[in-house]
């Protein structure tokens, strides 16, 4: 789980010992449930995991290439989990391992760092934490990551590797992940045709460099990420002060100079779907509110958080499908394909 945005004030109780952590999962976790304890290793293709060093950091990511015979230039999309998750479980929870088999695009799955990188990962005591600028997030070995350069050496080696289409190259991400990937999508904007990010806020306030497509999506029962702001309930102890997610989306909309007002439409009687159309560079900014929503990935399998402390799922929409569809549909138009390298003939 774990917040984007202004979510992760949690966070800094990690020092010295991860008190506030320990008592956050503890309170959304039933007891004896991991991560991994989640993950059905019969039912998911394999993943591949890759190591690659990032500016004298070894870091590592899960590579899945779609299954059947397609032709390059491949499309390609980048996952980021919340806190406390990883890459290999959320890839499988959020059923994108499916979606790269099905519409044919290289899946990849970034880990964040814990604070304590000597330590096994641990969701109670030594979580993963992306470094997104989220000011909750103060722990200094978690700020001296560069998760920027992270993703950008990653894309730069899967672009050695294969024939990827530069404009159809897309992020996504949960929670702490969102938040992650909407910086991607401010100091990354070159590499990507459109982002989407769920449950988070935005922590930036300077404009992407490039214009891309942005959709955000949130519940408007998520107790970590209040709809209207205000204040952030955790078991950690309460946060005031939020401001509501109309900010994140409303800063988008102003970087991209979106003109005129949203047109609204309701696919789904508990779904709001808000979409400002006439951006830069033909971008476009959507806006989804599910009315049953707390704080999870909309249509994924069992993530093991407590309603108590996370609010409900929701059947009402599927966050994988529907974000793979607006990716779909938001290509960035005059990119060009890079040359196939030797290292990649055939693939």
């Amino acid at each position: 789980m774990g917040g984007g945005g202004y979510c992760c004030e949690w966070l800094k109780r990690l020092r010295p010992v991860a008190g506030g952590a320990a008592l956050l999962a503890a309170t959304l976790l039933p007891a004896g449930v991991a991560w991994s304890d989640r993950r059905s290793e019969e039912a998911n293709p394999p993943l591949q995991r890759l190591s690659i060093d990032v500016q004298g950091t070894g870091r590592s990511y899960y590579l899945h290439f779609p299954s059947g015979s397609r032709a390059a230039p491949w499309p390609l999309v980048l996952v980021l989990h919340g806190a406390g998750s990883n890459a290999e479980d959320s890839l499988s929870m959020y059923r994108w391992i499916e979606a790269s088999d099905l519409n044919g695009f290289i899946l990849v799955g970034l880990d964040a760092r814990p604070p304590r990188v000597w330590l096994p990962t641990n969701f109670r005591l030594n979580p993963r934490v992306w470094n997104s600028g989220d000011p909750g997030v103060q722990d200094e070995s978690i700020l001296k990551n560069d998760d920027v350069a992270y993703a950008r050496a990653v894309l730069d080696e899967l672009g050695r590797r294969y024939t990827l289409d530069p404009g159809r190259v897309f992020a996504t991400g949960f929670s702490s992940g969102g938040g992650m990937t909407q910086r991607l999508g401010v100091e990354l904007s070159e590499r990507f045709a459109a982002i989407a990010a769920v449950g988070s806020l935005r922590a930036q306030n300077a404009p992407p460099r490039v214009p891309l497509s942005v959709l955000l999506i949130y519940g408007r029962r998520d107790p970590l990420v209040p709809y209207d702001g205000g204040t952030r309930v955790s078991p950690s102890g309460d946060t005031p002060g939020m401001p509501p997610v109309s900010s994140t989306v409303g800063a988008w909309v102003r970087d991209l100079h979106c003109s005129g007002d949203a047109q609204t439409a309701q696919p789904g009687p508990l779904v709001l779907l808000e979409t400002w159309k006439d951006c830069d560079a033909g971008t476009e900014v959507q806006a989804v509110t599910v009315d049953d929503l707390g704080h999870h990935w909309a249509g994924s399998l069992p993530d093991g958080l407590k309603e108590s402390m996370a609010g409900p799922q929701s059947r009402a929409f599927d966050d994988t499908s529907e974000i793979w569809a607006f990716f779909a549909a938001h290509p960035r138009h005059g990119a060009r394909p890079q040359a196939d390298p030797p290292a990649a003939a055939g693939q």
